[in-house]
């Protein structure tokens, strides 16, 4: 049964990770990691608590197929998708996926699922189906809890992440399934959707502020405040503003004025960095 497994693996493995990178155009990577093999309900409960499932089928193939991915790589794979860095595992808290991110995994379940039907021989194959989402395992039915089954667990990687992918199938269903022969696959071309997303998300309106640090003061200064009161900037020379988006700081600035409007002028990148270094200096 685990050689089995592992052949269906090794063939599905290449063409899954083809498909990844031209949906997500990182260098993203597919390997076997692990088999296990038990009974369906001891095999989803090994299932990672941060992750969304699926069942899927492929018509006249299987009917009874549950897959599994960690929403932590899904979160970070759609940030970076949309033209932000990728970032690293460490980085991003497990949470519900939003709308957006589930339709994301629903893209790569669907993709794991198309090939898996390229890799059965036989018996022929029909439609791939993949139903919604769940953001917790499913829970089978008596009968179905005890059917025998097989856990293919892959590896992704993509950049510094590194999450698994689970799919959980009958083991009736491997033992009569005989494999293709294995092919180089065909590159896969970026959705469509995708690239109407990444155009929504650039062409989006973001609200924009601008930090200005004022003079150091002491919480009984503050508590005497009246109106008409002046508190100087921290700047003595040019003053500089940190210009944010969404809460981050994106940019460097300097503080001025232009006709009777106060301006920001963008002086270069914000780097977190220099401006721990810029505090340290000045006291």
């Amino acid at each position: 049964m685990e050689a089995r497994g592992s052949a269906l693996a090794e063939h599905v493995a290449p063409i899954f990770q083809t498909a990844l990178r031209g949906t997500t155009e990182f260098s993203t990577g597919v390997a076997l990691d692990r088999i296990e093999i038990g009974t369906q309900s001891a095999l989803l409960a090994e299932l990672d608590v941060n992750a969304v499932t699926c069942n899927a089928e492929i018509g006249e193939w299987c009917d009874d197929i549950i897959l599994s991915a960690n929403t932590v790589f899904l979160i970070a794979l759609l940030e970076g998708m949309l033209g932000g860095n990728l970032p690293t595992g460490t980085d991003i808290e497990p949470r519900d996926l939003s709308p957006i991110e589930r339709d994301v995994s629903s893209v790569l379940f669907k993709q794991f699922a198309e090939g898996l039907k390229t890799v059965i021989a036989l018996p022929p194959t029909g439609t791939v189906r993949v139903h919604p989402i769940l953001a917790e395992p499913p829970v089978p039915e008596d009968e179905a809890g005890g059917v025998p089954s097989i856990m293919l667990q892959f590896m992704l990687t993509a950049g510094d992440l590194e999450a698994p992918f689970q799919a959980i199938l009958p083991q009736r269903v491997v033992l009569k399934t005989k494999l293709a022969e294995p092919t180089d696959p065909a590159p896969a071309e970026r959705p469509e959707w995708l690239e109407q997303l990444s155009n929504q998300v650039t062409s989006s309106h973001v609200m924009l502020e601008a930090n200005i640090a004022l003079s150091d003061t002491t919480l009984g200064e503050i508590a005497r405040l009246q109106c008409g009161d002046i508190l100087p900037f921290a700047d003595e020379g040019p003053v500089r503003a940190l210009l944010k988006a969404s809460g981050k700081g994106i940019f460097q600035c300097e503080f001025g004025k232009a006709g009777n409007r106060y301006t920001v002028r963008v002086l270069g990148a914000h780097e977190p960095e220099q401006e721990l270094i810029r505090e340290l200096i000045s006291g």
